[in-house]
């Protein structure tokens, strides 16, 4: 582990709750992801219920114009909500993976909504960017 903080998290919708933020050397992808602890996370890996059940975990593929801006063309956005208070509710970690637009990026998913605006889908819209239907990775949640 490089870092631990403690960070508020603050939703479009008003839902608010705190994070135990992580972050790590090492990873096979280089990447900056973030392991965010919510809720009791602690008593979910250590406490008494931990013997019997694993705890809440949910690896969340950044979506900048879902997550940030509130794009309304996927459903990233309240995916991360949902996630967020759910697992805040019942102790456990969201894994906040950077690999935005499927793995693409971040510009060339843009190129990829100007294609959608054409009638493609996602996943064909990659294709015509010579991307592959999903690129995403998820080595470094392993």
């Amino acid at each position: 582990m490089r870092t631990r903080v403690r960070i508020p998290l603050r939703f479009a919708d008003g839902f608010t709750t705190k994070a135990d933020a992580f972050t790590f050397r090492g990873l096979v992808d280089h990447k900056e992801h973030l392991l965010l602890g919510l809720g009791d996370w602690e008593g979910a890996l250590f406490g008494p219920r931990a013997r019997d059940m694993a705890p809440l975990v949910r690896p969340h593929s950044e979506c900048l114009t879902g997550d940030v801006l509130g794009s309304q063309r996927y459903d990233c956005g309240p995916q991360l909500r949902e996630a967020a208070e759910r697992i805040a509710g019942e102790g456990g970690f969201l894994l906040y993976l950077r690999q935005e637009g499927r793995g693409i990026g971040l510009y060339a998913k843009l190129d990829a909504y100007s294609l959608q605006d054409r009638g493609l889908d996602t996943y064909a819209a990659n294709v015509a960017l010579g991307h592959a239907e999903d690129e995403r990775d998820y080595q470094a949640a392993a």
